[in-house]
């Protein structure tokens, strides 16, 4: 499923990275909360640290990876300086409720070193979340998401690089070219891209032209890594944003007829390029029509076992694994990164990947997680900002159907973000004068009228 590795020449990476790294230095200057500055330096590293594979992904200490160690010190660093928000945690109870899943499946299974993986993603979620909410919080508005656009110039360089050069990385599964900047995975950049669309779709202070380029480059950076999941997951962002976010720069007697119109072209370009695409996404129209969905694993032939990337075999087989656990398993699962040793590679379904890891409770759980969160929304006090945030998390559950967010880094930075966005849109004990939506589109990255402001 990897395919062949192809990484990028070091007289374009290096250089690469560094324009990067000037421009996160440049981001860090423009928030003066703490909280900012580390969700900006974290979020870039982590992106960074992706482009060396090589390097990051090897055990160097203790059979942990680079990767593994850097994920270690922003939670503790990023947990020390959300400190005081750590109280907001206590209102995802679904969230604690499926932590403790987590940690009964893992000392019921033995499987200590998983639990610990596990529970560490899920810290770095709530350093995300933690570190976003807080900064909105301080200003009262989302201004943060400016400033967080500037992590996004490594990844989005080095991938305009990749394609420049001709660097590319060839699918096993069916010889398709992905052009991922020297990332080992077509997912993680993915990823990226439909976390840097989200970004500068909520961001205010935006030149029209500004949000429309960046736009245009993580749709076109989505297209040309090449990874179809993240293609129909970005659909509902992308609508979201053209029929509710686009609508809030005009008048509030013209939104509704901006948002109708806005909503018919939206779902016109979904049907032009689902036609244009339709040789990529012939597996899907083949896979609906097929009863490989319901087969035992051997039951599948080579032409059965190759749809969609082999998902729909790899889902079979856990399910079937699954099934044939235990009652005490299939309550609660194998255990954390039970898959390991087991198949060839992990799940690509959250749902069925938590089922078979984490049983009934875990997979009943997480399925929870994404409904509070859609439910939470109801409560976003502008009905345009409501609609867009609603179509960012249904994004993100259809991103959780065909591949792992919650197994990657980058997939538990995109729904941080999201959630702690949320979060923040629906804290009831708002001060009066303060302003929690996006405020409207300026010729300007950062408003400077704020600029003086303190934290």
């Amino acid at each position: 499923m990897e395919g062949n590795y192809n990484p990028l020449p070091a007289a374009a990476l290096y250089p690469g990275v560094a324009v990067g790294a000037l421009a996160m230095a440049y981001a860090l200057t423009l928030t003066r909360h703490a909280s900012g500055r580390f969700l900006i330096f974290a979020i870039w590293l982590r992106y960074v640290m992706q482009a060396f594979p090589e390097t990051t992904h090897p055990p160097v200490y203790a059979g942990l990876s680079l990767n593994a160690l850097a994920s270690v010190a922003i939670c503790v660093v990023g947990l020390a300086i959300v400190s005081n928000r750590l109280g907001v945690i206590s209102r995802l109870p679904i969230v604690l409720a499926l932590l403790v899943a987590i940690v009964v499946s893992g000392v019921l299974n033995g499987a200590y070193a998983g639990t610990m993986e596990t529970l560490l993603k899920w810290g770095y979620f709530f350093v995300v979340a933690l570190c976003l909410y807080d900064c909105v919080r301080r200003d009262g508005d989302v201004r943060i998401f400016g400033p967080l656009l500037f992590v996004f110039v490594t990844p989005l360089l080095l991938q305009a690089l990749s394609v420049a050069l001709g660097v590319s990385k060839a699918s096993a599964s069916d010889g398709s070219v992905s052009f991922v900047g020297g990332y080992s995975h077509e997912a993680s950049l993915s990823m990226v891209l439909v976390t840097c669309f989200a970004v500068a779709s909520f961001a205010p202070g935006l030149h029209p032209a500004l949000r429309v380029g960046l736009l245009t480059a993580s749709v076109i950076g989505v297209f040309a890594a090449n990874y179809r999941t993240s293609l129909i997951a970005l659909a509902p962002l992308a609508i979201g944003y053209i029929t509710f976010g686009a609508a809030r720069l005009f008048t509030t007697r013209q939104r509704l007829f901006v948002g109708a119109v806005s909503l018919l072209g939206a779902l016109g370009v979904t049907v032009l390029a689902a036609w244009l695409l339709r040789e990529r996404m012939a597996d899907i129209a083949a896979a609906a029509s097929s009863d490989a969905l319901f087969k035992a694993p051997g039951e599948f032939n080579q032409t059965e076992r190759a749809l969609l990337s082999g998902r729909l075999y790899i889902w079979s087989s856990y399910l079937d694994a699954y099934f044939a656990g235990d009652d005490l398993r299939i309550l609660f699962g194998f255990g954390p990164d039970s898959w390991f040793g087991v198949f060839p590679t992990y799940a690509h379904n959250t749902v069925i990947s938590y089922l078979y890891e984490f049983g009934a409770f875990g997979a009943a759980l997480i399925v929870l997680v994404w409904a509070a969160m859609l439910a939470r929304t109801r409560h976003i006090p502008d009905p345009w900002l409501r609609g867009q945030v609603l179509f960012a998390h249904i994004g993100f559950i259809v991103l959780n159907f065909a591949t792992m967010p919650f197994w990657q880094i980058e997939g538990i930075i995109l729904y941080g973000v999201l959630c702690g966005y949320t979060l923040a849109l629906t804290w009831r004990r708002v001060a009066p004068r303060a302003r929690l939506m996006p405020l409207p589109a300026t010729p300007h990255l950062v408003r400077r009228a704020n600029a003086g402001r303190s934290g």
